[in-house]
């Protein structure tokens, strides 16, 4: 009785072993063969993304009008007379309210509705017209494509993704996981996307995870990580310090009653 009431006392506000583990209906996921992935949208440019175009040719004089690239660049540039071993570390072009971009030489050019592949096309193709260039290639990287993780996680910020894809996990993945403390079935995304928001929960507990709409990012999306109510039970205001005691000797008060 009295091993009981004990147990019951310090086990308050702990977590069970089951709360802290994902994908437990996934037990067959290894054993279920292969999965196709989904065909989802491809990323278009909007007004105020942050977009990096760089042009490399083997002539790269000819190619350096062609690209805005730091004041760190220009240093090295002149510290080797001009010449420029590699045009690395570019600037990026923010795409403005009208939803255009404008490079040297080449001018203003329409970006926004345009993925990266099709901006990278264009310009090329505008490059190619202007004739300075015979042999060229043309580079196209997001700069914006940020993500912010707050919450019960072990390194919460914003993170810049290199790529144009990253799902729920990878981005967990950067902040270092989820804590013990998380509440790992109902983690909420934040959308903002075509002049309005939306909410998004993910379980991580449930396989059902990997259909979710949420389960790959798109650019600023937020997650937040909620706390498991044992963390709450913890924090260390004199109220929620106790509180987990008080219910403890309440339930063994009940036990000690009904004997």
């Amino acid at each position: 009785m009295w091993v009981t009431g004990f147990l019951l006392l310090t086990q308050t506000g702990c977590l069970s072993y089951r709360e802290m583990v994902n994908f437990q209906d996934g037990v067959d996921l290894g054993r279920s063969g292969r999965v196709a992935l989904p065909s989802l949208p491809e990323l278009t440019l909007r007004p105020d993304d942050l977009v990096a175009v760089t042009i490399n040719s083997y002539n790269q004089e000819e190619a350096l009008r062609f690209n805005v690239i730091s004041n760190q660049s220009q240093v090295q540039l002149s510290a080797q007379g001009g010449q420029p071993a590699t045009l690395a570390d570019p600037l990026g072009y923010r795409v403005d309210s009208r939803g255009h971009i404008e490079m040297p030489v080449i001018g203003r050019l329409r970006a926004a509705g345009l993925t990266l592949e099709q901006l990278r096309d264009t310009v090329h193709a505008r490059v190619t017209a202007t004739g300075y260039l015979r042999d060229h290639s043309v580079q196209v990287r997001y700069l914006s494509f940020r993500i912010t993780i707050l919450g019960e996680v072990n390194s919460p910020g914003t993170y810049t993704v290199p790529t144009q894809r990253i799902n729920v996990l990878e981005a967990l993945g950067m902040a270092r996981d989820a804590t013990l403390y998380s509440r790992r079935d109902n983690i909420l995304v934040v959308r903002e996307e075509g002049g309005r928001r939306e909410y998004g929960r993910i379980d991580l507990k449930s396989k059902s995870v990997f259909e979710s709409p949420y389960y790959y990012l798109r650019p600023n999306d937020v997650l937040y990580v909620e706390p498991h109510r044992s963390k709450v039970l913890s924090a260390p205001d004199p109220v929620s310090r106790y509180l987990g005691i008080v219910l403890g000797l309440a339930t063994l008060a009940t036990l000690l009653s009904t004997l």
